[in-house]
């Protein structure tokens, strides 16, 4: 007994006709996706928001040469938790209630230089709050771009903040209550525009982690976290910004031109390796490599994100490696503090 025939793909699949053109069928060049007007100021007063609040948490991990530093990395995993409290409470509440709490901590801490109280700034980890809202707000084919200008402000907040925390440790509390203060301008952009307030489901992002690559790309934030935390329990040397700002240009060139999203990020972990390795003899040195290391990392991770993950996945995989980022930091810093 045979199977009987399959029916014809249709004409638009599978053309039977004459060609119409002579030329080879090839496809358009992707297009950039380009935000409004409006969506883009939208956006960039969510990056002040998300930029702002990582300044402030990471300018405390940078000073934090003690086991608090534990917490940081511990706190900063909340970020889904405030998501969620986004589709009960109004947005603009949840952000203003954290951000009231962190800014009331650093008034607190500077007059009371005790760093448990300081830290209180990590807790408003608002990047997947505004995440949510943008998914929300902007529409499927522009929405990249707008995830783009709040990745680059987390980006762009955590490389100032490590700069203050290891440069200027006494301007943190003043740093991070002006950073705070600066991220109140994106509370309001929180606001319902229309639709249902919604959030992803923590088996969401379980799934997102099991995806090869970012999965690879949060073990690399982890590992280039843990080392470099772990090489920051000296105080680096002023010329260390320049070797950042170096690097930063060199791994923007390099980043185009590796042969996948996880090469930069691979090879930054390494060098935060060798600068833990390094710490048993050379302190100041070796904490300049791991500044170079954690700032390249807060800039390639983004754009490694951005490069390969799947794009309706992209705030997901953002979320797991900023968090992943920020747990090997505070337990490096904390493993270091403990052993020295």
């Amino acid at each position: 007994m045979t199977a009987p025939p399959k029916p014809p793909l249709s004409e638009e699949f599978a053309p039977t006709g004459p060609k119409l053109s002579r030329f080879p069928i090839r496809p358009a060049p992707p297009i950039v996706p380009r935000l409004f007007p409006d969506e883009a100021r939208f956006a960039l007063r969510l990056a002040f928001l998300a930029g702002g609040t990582e300044l402030a948490a990471w300018a405390y991990l940078a000073r934090a040469h003690t086991p608090w530093a534990a917490l940081f990395g511990a706190v900063r995993l909340l970020r889904p938790l405030w998501s969620k409290a986004g589709t009960v409470l109004p947005r603009p509440l949840v952000a203003f209630a954290l951000l009231f709490l962190a800014l009331a901590a650093q008034g607190a801490a500077l007059f009371l230089p005790i760093l448990a109280v300081g830290l209180l700034a990590v807790l408003p980890a608002l990047g997947d709050l505004a995440a949510s809202c943008i998914t929300d707000s902007v529409t499927v084919e522009r929405r990249a771009a707008a995830l783009s200008w709040l990745e680059m402000g987390q980006g762009a907040g955590v490389l100032l903040g490590l700069v203050i925390g290891t440069c200027a440790p006494r301007l943190v509390p003043l740093a991070a209550a002006v950073a705070l203060l600066a991220a109140g301008a994106g509370v309001l952009d929180l606001h319902d525009r229309g639709t249902p307030r919604s959030t992803w489901p923590l088996s969401s992002y379980l799934e997102v982690l099991r995806a090869p690559l970012p999965r690879r790309l949060a073990t690399l934030a982890l590992l280039g976290g843990l080392f470099s935390g772990a090489a920051l329990r000296a105080a680096p040397p002023l010329w260390s910004l320049a070797a950042l700002f170096a690097a930063l240009v060199l791994i923007a060139r390099l980043e185009g031109r590796a042969r996948n999203a996880v090469v930069v990020p691979t090879l930054l972990a390494g060098l935060a390796a060798l600068a833990l390795a390094g710490s048993l003899w050379e302190p100041p040195l070796a904490a300049a490599l791991a500044l170079v290391c954690l700032g390249s990392l807060a800039t390639a991770l983004p754009a490694s994100v951005a490069r390969g993950a799947a794009e309706l996945q992209r705030a997901l995989a953002g979320s797991l490696v900023w968090s992943a980022l920020a747990l090997g930091a505070g337990a490096g810093a904390a493993l270091a503090a403990a052993a020295w």
